[in-house]
């Protein structure tokens, strides 16, 4: 019984939760400390997880109304909905690594100024400022605060999501890794439309 209650507790722990998904970026972290780790690999595993969890993020949707009918698919649904902003937030972190490991390899802002006018960095930082958009509305008080406008601004997380992937796209590094996770999302959202066009 006291097994099943600490279990029940774990589940529920928003900090367990922000623990486990920032156990990847103790590397990351490590070596803005010391330096001493290849800038390209920094780069490609704070991408990589930052597009994971946008994934999931845009994921929990489709897959609670897909899961409702199996033996505790509401549970694990609701589970997945009431915590979804934190892994929009996981997602943002990672990207935020990814910008810093970025500035700290140029060593200069206006380098990285004259690097921002080229295109494949251009919708990077569109996509970077949606995301911090979202991130700072992503508590109870903006919910409150925007009340219908909390919804229409959080839809931006589409058109960032695209200028994700055109950014990582462009630069043409592990081609078969983007074209993976781009598949993945299509058909995420390929069958949550289905999903809506089949009940109107």
């Amino acid at each position: 019984m006291g097994y099943n209650r600490e279990m029940q507790r774990a589940l529920h722990s928003v900090f367990l939760l922000y623990a486990v998904m920032a156990i990847p970026s103790y590397e990351l972290v490590a070596d803005l400390v010391y330096g001493d780790r290849y800038y390209a690999q920094m780069m490609h595993t704070s991408g990589v997880i930052s597009i994971f969890l946008l994934v999931l993020t845009l994921a929990i949707t489709p897959l609670t109304l897909l899961m409702k009918h199996l033996p505790w698919g509401l549970a694990v649904g609701r589970w997945l909905i009431t915590r979804r902003r934190y892994f929009g937030l996981g997602s943002f972190y990672y990207a935020s690594l990814h910008l810093i490991h970025y500035t700290r390899q140029i060593n200069d802002m206006e380098n990285v100024l004259y690097e921002a006018f080229d295109f494949e960095l251009t919708i990077a930082w569109l996509a970077l400022l949606i995301f911090a958009a979202l991130a700072i509305t992503s508590n109870n008080a903006s919910v409150s605060r925007l009340k219908s406008n909390w919804k229409r601004l959080h839809q931006w997380i589409y058109p960032a999501t695209a200028l994700t992937f055109g950014h990582w796209l462009l630069f043409d590094f592990f081609l078969d890794q983007v074209l993976g996770w781009l598949a993945v999302l299509v058909i995420i959202k390929a069958i949550h439309i289905g999903i809506i066009l089949r009940r109107k």
